[in-house]
């Protein structure tokens, strides 16, 4: 099995396929640059590999920042290795196994899509080692050698180091004196370079039981003291004159033999990075440094920073690539941090966007507060910025659609209320939210009914009572789960036009049913639990639901989407299930039932359904979610993946937001909600030249308007339906269907009785 697998990579590498980024127009993406995972100098240019993105600066200017994304060229955001070689390259490799390759001399990128496109399970790019003109890959299977200015692999890969375990991940590559090195899962392997190293036999390896290594795993390696240095998982060894031998500096009377992660060299000095494992957790961050003349003796230089990658410039300062806090900058015995403003984590589990347009996200789990970005700037709600904060873990985000509040709801430290840049938390000190114990207070589903109270799910609260509704003048009031008293891990919350809550259980725990509440104070009973296998065939968990624009209720489960059309059922019969029918698709005239495993849902201003999967990407559908409107996944789109987790869409500018593990990735439609009186209309592009690629956007209308595209003289030359709110598309093409020709045109749109008419110009150029 080995073999086939073996003799298939080297045909794929023996390509040399490139791949192209394509051009997304409309599309947009936001990271975070905190994690960074490798970093590179040339000189005073500091390049840094960040799991949102590549970015660069000069360590005696860090002001001047620039950041690459997907969008400017990077085939992947997640990026995991990075080197600036000596002849203007940089070098960026990828989590899924891609490398992108910047030409710093035009800003032109190339990119070797071989590893990516591979069969292999696991990809990542751990290293790179410049020699001459050859760049080695460490990979999560195998090295490999690239001729850089033939931009092509020199021959297979090397898959199998002496009698080393194999698959092998390699962590490191150095090549010192024609010998080969490479750090890897399993032990460490040396060849001299000269020779064929696809053949197992000419590689020479050391393992734990063998040699002085106490543990295989080999993490890094560096040249120092005519010695190479390796560093594993219970400290370090060093290889010279053909002999390994056991290398543990002193620090303080005590031998330093915690596992060594990451090294450098600056003349006479060798850094090392260690930390300490406690039953497998990670912790006692530390940096030292030995001298030349005194290699048995360590100095602590900094400790606490967790290190992802380890470098230091001719000066002396340490460049530090850090897990939370970007390039760290270690001069002097002070620090500065270096990263791109976004947000504090890449995991968007949940989104929303408030009446201004701003958008607030939150990680769900990873303490990593509330981000905000205005269109200016991303700023992050945490203890490390209001240290009065109870806490950060933070998993749903709720905006109102009457003020510009906007509320997190806390995972131990209650609900938090945004309000411009004024914070305010609430907990059982000053609200009537029940903490689960001592002051550790859970808030999930949020929303508003329509007289402007807000509700949210105190989950876990000691009182019994989860149902929670805050007053206008926030007095708060709390109530049993209807059925089911014990049941509080209610997740989502949809709000219909009668005031019914309606919320999801996807959850098992113990005593926790799977399926969808509802509640409404004002019937008796006052409502009851629907279980999932009640909601339509083959559903058994239930994630999210929402209230569409003609008062439906769309809920998201394991196997598609259930609906109920008339939530009145619920007033009329209180304590009744009600009527229920599974969304289904019309696809080539037949219509099929939709079964993915949906997590989440949104309307947008048109009433149209964005539809986000488990592993599927994003489906967009019409009102009644029978016609497919769009698919978008990996291989169409920027999105980084086609897990989704969150979406929301403003309603003032259509543009739809899309939160997943990896990022926030946006899209602009023409779904924006419609204006209740129109003026003038603003086309754009103009002057539109065509053909295109692009329509002509006709922005300024009222609801379900008629568009007449007319010559100066009044003749028609098209007319059209706008979809149904604030902006319409032209084509450039007559009621014929040809393209029109050069001119000055009138733009006139109209609702339905006439009694709102907006008029504009384009320019159109014919090519």
């Amino acid at each position: 099995m080995l073999n086939k697998i073996f003799c298939c990579v080297c045909l794929l590498f023996a390509a040399g396929i490139i791949y192209s980024q394509s051009n997304y127009n409309g599309w947009n993406i936001y990271t975070s640059f905190r994690e960074v995972k490798g970093v590179s100098l040339s000189g005073n240019s500091v390049w840094a590999a960040s799991s949102g993105g590549l970015f660069n600066f000069d360590s005696g200017n860090p002001a001047n920042l620039k950041k690459y994304i997907s969008l400017d060229g990077l085939r992947s955001n997640e990026l995991t290795a990075v080197i600036s070689g000596n002849d203007g390259l940089v070098w960026a490799g990828a989590f899924d196994g891609s490398i992108s390759v910047l030409n710093t001399a035009d800003n032109s990128w190339k990119q070797i899509s071989d590893i990516y496109t591979s069969s292999e399970p696991f990809k990542r790019i751990n290293s790179f080692y410049q020699y001459g003109n050859f760049m080695f890959f460490g990979t999560e299977f195998c090295m490999v050698k690239f001729n850089i200015s033939q931009f092509q692999f020199v021959d297979q890969p090397y898959t199998r180091f002496g009698n080393l375990a194999v698959p092998n991940a390699v962590y490191d590559v150095l090549v010192v004196n024609d010998t080969v090195w490479a750090a890897t899962k399993n032990g460490v392997a040396y060849a001299n370079i000269n020779t064929n190293l696809p053949i197992q036999s000419n590689w020479s390896v050391f393992v734990a039981g063998s040699s002085p290594m106490k543990d295989n795993l080999s993490n890094c390696l560096a040249s120092f003291d005519s010695k190479v240095f390796i560093g594993i998982d219970s400290g370090m060894v060093y290889y010279q004159n053909g002999a390994l031998n056991t290398f543990a500096p002193q620090y303080n009377g005590v031998p330093v033999e915690d596992p060594v992660y990451r090294m450098a060299v600056s003349g006479d000095v060798f850094y090392f990075s260690t930390y300490s494992n406690y039953d497998g957790y990670r912790g006692n961050y530390r940096i030292f440094k030995v001298n030349r003349q005194n290699l048995a003796n360590a100095e602590l230089v900094q400790s606490g920073t967790e290190v992802n990658s380890l470098e230091v410039n001719a000066a002396g300062d340490l460049l530090i690539g850090t897990v939370t806090s970007g390039v760290e900058i270690y001069r002097n015995s002070s620090a500065q941090f270096i990263y791109p403003n976004g947000p504090a984590s890449n995991v968007f589990q949940d989104v929303a966007v408030d009446i201004s347009g701003s958008i607030f996200g939150v990680s769900g789990g990873l303490n990593a507060g509330v981000y905000r970005y205005n269109f200016t700037n991303w700023r992050n709600f945490n203890t490390t910025e209001q240290p009065w904060m109870y806490g950060n873990d933070y998993r749903h985000i709720y905006a109102s659609k009457y003020s510009g509040k906007v509320w997190a709801g806390g995972y131990g430290p209650g609900l938090l209320e945004i309000n411009g840049d004024s914070v305010v938390s609430y907990d059982n000190n000053n609200s009537c939210l029940k903490p689960l114990e001592g002051n550790f207070t859970l808030v999930e589903a949020m929303g508003e009914d329509n007289g402007g109270n807000f509700w949210l799910i105190n989950r876990a609260a000691n009182n019994g009572l989860p149902i929670v509704r805050f007053s206008a003048s926030s007095q708060c009031q709390a109530f049993q789960t209807p059925s089911n008293p014990s049941a509080t891990t209610m997740i989502y919350m949809a709000i219909d036009n009668y005031n019914t809550k309606w919320l999801t259980f996807p959850s098992d725990l113990p005593g926790q049913p799977r399926g969808i509440a509802y509640f409404n104070e004002g019937t008796s009973p006052n409502g009851t639990i629907i279980p999932a296998t009640s909601l339509g065939a083959d559903m058994t968990t239930v994630y999210h639901a929402v209230t569409d624009k003609s008062g439906e209720i769309w809920i998201a489960t394991d196997n598609g989407i259930s609906i109920i059309r008339n939530p009145q059922q619920v007033i009329n019969n209180p304590g009744t299930i009600p009527q229920t029918e599974k969304m289904r698709i019309i696809e080539n005239g037949i219509s099929t039932p939709l079964t993915e495993n949906v997590q989440f849902i949104c309307v947008d201003p048109l009433n149209n359904k964005w539809i986000g999967t488990l592993s599927n990407g994003l489906l967009y559908v019409s009102t009644d979610g029978s016609t497919l409107l769009g698919r978008y996944n990996t291989l169409n789109s920027p999105l980084p993946t086609n897990k989704i987790l969150s979406i929301a869409v403003s309603q003032s500018t259509g543009v739809v937001y899309f939160g997943t593990e990896k990022g926030l990735v946006s899209l602009n439609t023409i779904a924006a909600q419609s204006l209740e009186t129109c003026d003038k209309i603003k086309p754009g592009p103009n002057p539109f030249v065509i053909p295109s690629d692009t329509k002509l956007k006709i922005d300024g209308l009222v609801a379900e308007s008629t568009v007449k595209i007319m010559t100066l003289s009044g003749t028609l030359i098209a007319e059209f339906e706008s979809p149904g709110g604030r902006i319409a598309e032209w084509d450039g093409r007559d009621l014929s269907g040809n393209l029109v020709s050069s001119g000055i045109y009138i733009i006139a749109g109209f609702n339905k009785d006439a009694s709102q008419v907006c008029t504009g110009k384009v320019a159109v150029v014919r090519k």
